[in-house]
């Protein structure tokens, strides 16, 4: 090869060393600078509370009456699940029980809707706090009705203390995403 043949190679071979490189980096750098396609719209995004409240969380009990209590979701929230700390006193003697039902109409005379509801928890002992839960859906400003059914009450009075909460997040609606 005479020498400016061989220069002209090795500056044909050096510049298509170059274009083969530009080739390769000029993605990552153009990706990595944010040059290239593009996607657009938007999501709303908005900040909710959560809440549950009851009418009465304080019931006293001398006979084997039921009474009932409403809760009501307070929150902006839609809940999925309910819970509700329920503390039962334990009298001198005797040892009653508590069962809690729950009904989504009032309850008339201790009916729910010509039945008896459907019961939250086991049944509750005398001098035991226990936390009971409900997978019932909660939209919101909406209401559950509870009853609290005694047995084994005598003269002397027990005193159930009925404390709702929510627990987050796993008691609140799934998420919704909208785009606009």
């Amino acid at each position: 090869m005479h020498g400016s043949t061989h220069r002209r190679a090795v500056r044909t071979v050096a510049t298509a060393a170059v274009l083969l490189l530009g080739v390769g980096v000029v993605p990552t750098i153009a990706h990595a600078a944010g040059i290239g396609g593009r996607a657009t719209g938007s999501e709303a995004v908005t900040v909710g509370t959560w809440g549950l409240t009851a009418a009465t969380t304080s019931m006293s009990f001398t006979t084997n009456t039921a009474q009932t209590t409403t809760a009501t979701n307070t929150g902006s929230i839609a809940l999925s699940a309910e819970s509700y700390v329920v503390t039962v006193s334990k009298p001198f003697f005797f040892t009653p029980t508590m069962t809690v039902y729950e009904c989504p109409v009032a309850w008339v005379s201790g009916a729910c809707s010509g039945g008896t509801g459907t019961q939250i928890g086991g049944t509750l002992t005398a001098g035991t706090t226990t936390t009971i839960t409900t997978t019932t859906s909660l939209g919101v400003g909406a209401s559950l009705y509870l009853e609290v059914v005694p047995a084994g009450v005598f003269i002397l009075t027990t005193t159930v203390t009925l404390t709702p909460e929510v627990t987050s997040p796993a008691q609140l609606r799934a998420p919704v995403r909208t785009m606009q």
